[in-house]
């Protein structure tokens, strides 16, 4: 009974919340899409597959929302180790261009903004994978190919020697 419970009118009702923005547009459109599966047949039938029954429930995605509010802000840096979100929730940012911004990755894990920038500024270069799930590493404000990251960190590193060397000099 409980998995079938149905409404005519249900829509998953953007509410006020102290999760940033993105998140908040992250697990709202996730739990309408998991909604929409339920009751829409996929666009590509796979072969040898049971033809598609609706079952309209809001079991799936309030699970998934649960889910959401319980792991997320538990989960840790996957570059610095330490939480991504503060203890005090009025503590979180929420300006997307802040270092502290917490950025979630395809995969789902979590990083400091400031500490994905590092991980993917460093070698080696070439399909970053997560630390947590070993898949790849995509994000859309990461956009640079390996390539130009590569000559761009070692610009960086032959100015840094350099430096030091003049430093050396007058020393």
């Amino acid at each position: 009974m409980y998995e079938n419970t149905y409404c005519d009118n249900f829509s998953i009702e953007d509410v006020a919340t102290n999760f940033s923005p993105a998140f908040h547009r992250h697990m709202v459109g996730q739990a309408k899409e998991i909604a929409r599966k339920c009751v829409e047949p996929p666009i590509k039938k796979k072969p040898n597959e049971p033809p598609f029954k609706p079952s309209p429930s809001l079991k799936k995605s309030v699970e998934f929302l649960i889910d959401c509010v319980k792991r997320i802000p538990t989960e840790n840096c996957q570059f610095c180790h330490k939480p991504c979100f503060p203890a005090d929730p009025r503590q979180l940012e929420t300006d997307e261009n802040s270092p502290k911004h917490i950025e979630r990755v395809y995969c789902g894990h979590l990083f400091h903004q400031e500490c994905f920038f590092a991980f993917m500024k460093t070698p080696p270069f070439g399909n970053k994978k997560c630390s947590l799930c070993g898949m790849r590493i995509y994000h859309f404000k990461w956009s640079l190919s390996d390539r130009l990251a590569e000559d761009r960190w070692a610009h960086e590193q032959a100015r840094e020697r350099e430096l030091q060397e003049v430093t050396d000099f007058f020393n």
